[in-house]
């Protein structure tokens, strides 16, 4: 993973020291070529957090992190781009689009998706939640697995029969779980209900490090980066690449899902004009 895709799905544990030193980044290209002494005296933080922080995002140090930089095209919003104010409204919204495809396809991990594929299509039963501003990428998931013919899929909304539906579920089934913050309390609680019973999780989530993440057995990775009360309103297109990505595959790796696919486009067919 490239370091700003790392320092940008990690957004939600930095701390205010590590944020005030990623906005220094931002606005210091210059640093590749700086001492850590000259960054410390220029930015007033010390040496200790900014080594921290070089950790944090996978870095053995400060000079390893100055090359990984320096390595990457993508230094984010350098002086030389156009401020938010020179273009309209639609060519920012279209570019921060663009750049969250961009930096979800390049956290996708092949054989992750692969694997994800296969839990699919080797569960008992299927069962797809997710909360608020989520549920709605929860249908669409679920409309397209049956679609491929997974007549063992199901989604309940209300929290009580989401407890109820998980507390009867086996190793052989799958549970999805969608949640941008990856720390939504009912969510969470599923999943753990879901984990005594050693039941396969998977989650779609916005974070690669969160309470979610820690506890499920494998994750897709969203970069929908805006804040926490954007987001109530922002835009959900990175999940839904993800949910269209996965139907694609599994429709590539399902003799059956062809079939089913070619079965149901029929049986509505005489309905259009």
């Amino acid at each position: 993973m490239l370091l700003w895709d790392t320092i940008e799905t990690q957004n939600n544990l930095f701390s205010a020291t590590d944020k005030r030193f990623i906005a220094y980044i931002r606005s210091n290209p210059n640093i590749i070529y700086m001492s850590i002494t000259e960054v410390i005296e220029e930015s007033g933080i010390s040496y200790g957090s900014i080594i921290r922080f070089t950790k944090k995002v996978g870095c053995s140090g400060f000079q390893d992190f100055k090359i990984r930089l320096a390595g990457e095209n993508s230094q984010l919003e350098t002086n030389d781009k156009k401020s938010d104010e020179e273009i309209s409204f639609v060519d920012n919204f279209h570019q921060t689009t663009e750049k969250q495809l961009t930096i979800t396809s390049r956290n996708i991990d092949e054989n992750i998706l692969i694997d994800i594929t296969k839990r699919f299509i080797n569960a008992r039963q299927i069962m797809v939640i997710g909360a608020g501003g989520s549920h709605p990428m929860v249908e669409e998931l679920v409309y397209r697995l049956v679609r491929l013919g997974f007549n063992n899929v199901s989604h309940e909304q209300d929290e009580h029969y989401q407890a109820y539906r998980v507390s009867m579920l086996e190793p052989s089934d799958l549970l999805i779980v969608f949640s941008f913050s990856g720390s939504t309390k009912s969510i969470l609680e599923i999943v753990k209900l879901a984990k005594e019973s050693e039941v396969q999780v998977v989650a779609f989530t916005n974070h690669l490090k969160s309470p979610l993440s820690d506890l499920v057995d494998i994750s897709l990775i969203a970069a929908s980066h805006v804040p926490a009360l954007k987001a109530e309103l922002g835009t959900k297109i990175p999940f839904y690449y993800l949910i269209e990505l996965l139907s694609q595959y599994i429709y590539k790796e399902s003799e059956y899902a062809k079939k089913a696919l070619h079965r149901t486009y029929e049986v509505v067919a005489d309905k259009q004009i």
